[in-house]
């Protein structure tokens, strides 16, 4: 597939994968902090953003996308590559089955673990809201905003959706395929089937929010991931590029600077 992808900077190239419900406007912020020494190339991740729907949706076809997009991009050198919560799923598909189509990776705030009904709690909410949503109510943005912000309260949540409408000839409608998402829920916060390599040998970091506890230690890491290493970020949870983007810029820059 190929995907909707938006580039900044010049120097060394870097993917950053966004999560689910995410899109790749969400980590310009980040990527403008790195701009001065990477070529930032932020995908949309199919059934994301301005990407190409589709009813298949697992980490096999969302690496195979990624895969694509690298080889189509024929960049000079290997990319760096990160990836956040399912991106960052995506990122460990793609080293299992590829580690020779990217340089050096960071996994931000997940593990190859999976991840319970309980744990998805938030995520079953905002597919329930999204599949009952009538835009056919609404004329204006201001009114879906309103209708919006009387079922969720917090400005990131309300921002989710409302940075995930899209204006057509006949009216509003989500741009995420909540659809596809909520028939394969239970794929997605799982882990990557078999792939060809069981071990991804190469230094690799994880950053975890330290109110996180989607990563609990470094042994839930280490079988798939002998090298890996994890990097904590304070005053922040899981979303840690909206938290502490200047840390986490940093965290990056730090990691990369070392070939």
């Amino acid at each position: 597939m190929k995907l909707f992808f938006r580039t900044t900077g010049e120097g060394t190239p870097l993917l950053i994968l966004h999560g689910l419900w995410g899109a790749s406007e969400n980590w310009l912020p980040i990527a403008h902090s790195l701009e001065d020494r990477f070529q930032v190339i932020l995908p949309d991740i199919r059934n994301h953003g301005q990407s190409p729907h589709a009813d298949e949706m697992n980490y096999e076809v969302m690496s195979d996308d990624i895969i694509e997009l690298i080889e189509d991009l024929r960049l000079p050198i290997l990319p760096h590559i990160v990836g956040h919560s399912m991106g960052g799923k995506i990122v460990m598909a793609l080293l299992l089955k590829r580690p020779d189509i990217v340089n050096k990776a960071i996994i931000v705030d997940i593990a190859p673990v999976a991840y319970s009904q309980r744990d998805g709690g938030s995520h079953n909410k905002i597919i329930d809201f999204m599949a009952n949503f009538d835009f056919t109510r609404f004329t204006t943005r201001e009114e879906v905003r309103e209708a919006i912000q009387q079922h969720f309260k917090t400005e990131r949540s309300q921002q989710l959706f409302l940075k995930n409408i899209k204006k057509t000839p006949s009216g509003f409608e989500w741009k995420i395929n909540h659809r596809v998402l909520s028939q394969h829920f239970n794929e997605i916060s799982g882990c990557p089937g078999q792939l060809p390599h069981d071990k991804y040998e190469k230094e690799i970091l994880f950053i975890k929010g330290e109110q996180s506890n989607l990563i609990a230690g470094i042994d839930c890491l280490q079988e798939q991931f002998p090298a890996a290493r994890i990097k904590e970020i304070p005053g922040c949870g899981h979303w840690i590029h909206s938290e502490q983007p200047e840390k986490l810029a940093q965290a990056i820059r730090d990691f990369f600077a070392h070939q």
